[in-house]
C-alpha cells in the first residue's frame, strides 16, 4: 500500500467521523438548540437577520419601502429617498423619544432601500 493509498483512506475515516458528527448534532436540533436559549436570555423573541442587513428583501420591497413604482430610474429613487428622509429623519423627532427610535429604524431602512436600488439602477445586481 502506497503512501497516497494510505493518506487516502485516513481522510476517508475522519471525513467519515466528521460527517457522523454533523447528523449527529443535527439531530440533536443543530445551531438552534445551542443560539436560542441564549437568544431568549438575552431577552429576543427569536433570531433574525444581523442589524443592517435586510434579511430577504426583494428588488419590488425596496421599491415599496422608498414608494415609487417598479422600475423606476435612478432619478425619482433619489428624489423619493431624499423627501421620505426629510419626513422621518430622527433629528426632526428629537423631543420624543419613542418617535426618535422609531424614526431612526425608519431612516436606516430607507437607507438600505435606497443603497440596494442605487446599486441594481447602476450595476445590475445589489
Amino acid at each position: 500500500m502506497t503512501i497516497k493509498d494510505r493518506v487516502a483512506r485516513k481522510f476517508r475515516q475522519n471525513l467519515n467521523v466528521v460527517l457522523d458528527a454533523v447528523s449527529d448534532f443535527e439531530a440533536m436540533g443543530g445551531i438552534r438548540s445551542v443560539v436560542d436559549p441564549f437568544v431568549k436570555e438575552l431577552g429576543f423573541d427569536e433570531v433574525g437577520p444581523p442589524p443592517g442587513k435586510s434579511g430577504n428583501k426583494t428588488i419590488a420591497d425596496y421599491y415599496a419601502n422608498l414608494e415609487v413604482p417598479n422600475g423606476s430610474d435612478l432619478a425619482t429613487v433619489k428624489e423619493s429617498y431624499r423627501n421620505l428622509m426629510r419626513r422621518y429623519h430622527p433629528d426632526r423627532h428629537a423631543g420624543d423619544p419613542q418617535m426618535e427610535s422609531m424614526a431612526t429604524e425608519l431612516a436606516q431602512e430607507l437607507t438600505r432601500a435606497y443603497t440596494a436600488l442605487e446599486a441594481y439602477l447602476t450595476t445590475g445586481r445589489y
